[in-house]
């Protein structure tokens, strides 16, 4: 089985379950720590860019 970083598999878990990535996001933003959200967004950025990316190669 090839290993995956925590980073790919965590996109991969946003994508299969968008509630409850927005679920997360709200909860860290009421926690309120910056470095939490800060890489919480990157990863939906990344997942974000991921998903425009695979409906480009479609077309």
């Amino acid at each position: 089985m090839k290993d995956r970083s925590h980073d790919t598999a965590m996109v991969e878990h946003f994508r299969a379950d968008p509630s409850y990535a927005a679920e997360l996001l709200a909860e860290v933003r009421r926690n309120g720590d910056p470095a939490e959200l800060a890489i919480l967004l990157r990863l939906m950025a990344t997942d974000s860019v991921d998903a425009v990316r695979l409906e480009d190669a479609d077309t």
